[in-house]
């Protein structure tokens, strides 16, 4: 007698046999905060339209994540990771600015109407990420802004 479980069966088992580092993230604005933490000091706050935003430190750089697509904190789809730096020399800055997003492949900069300089990265979560690709993206931003930052402050 053939022991066939069926593919059906075997998928399901497949599917609860995961590795750890394999497990999806729930994609919750609490869940992000906790991964931010694990790179220094967050905390979740709430723009005026509601919308989740987490707030930290990498080192001596402040930086923030608005977190958009979520229901209610739950299911979000995507994240923007930002930092605003001050330049002193604007014009310098935007010459160093066209430069950096040239050779970047991660991390945008630009220059406001006031002259601050901001740098950003997006992540698409929609349908789900696991909890290491997540913290891989946080370590890609944590290189990205020690790299700006280093950018615009060269010795």
């Amino acid at each position: 007698m053939k022991n066939d479980l069926g593919p059906a069966v075997a998928l399901a088992l497949a599917l609860t046999i995961t590795p750890a580092a394999a497990q999806m993230l729930d994609n919750t604005a609490e869940g992000i905060t906790a991964i931010a933490r694990s790179f220094g000091s967050a905390q979740m706050e709430t723009t005026s339209r509601g919308q989740p935003l987490v707030t930290g430190m990498i080192g001596d750089t402040r930086y923030g994540i608005l977190i958009y697509g979520c229901d209610g904190g739950r299911g979000c789809e995507s994240m923007q990771f930002f930092a605003t730096f001050n330049t002193s020399d604007r014009n310098r800055a935007l010459d160093y600015l066209n430069s950096w997003n040239e050779d970047q492949r991660f991390g945008t900069a630009y220059v406001n109407d006031d002259g601050s300089v901001f740098l950003h990265w997006s992540a698409n979560m929609d349908y789900g990420v696991t909890q290491a690709n997540m913290t891989d993206s946080f370590d890609i931003w944590r290189l990205t802004l020690t790299a700006f930052r280093d950018y615009l402050t060269p010795n």
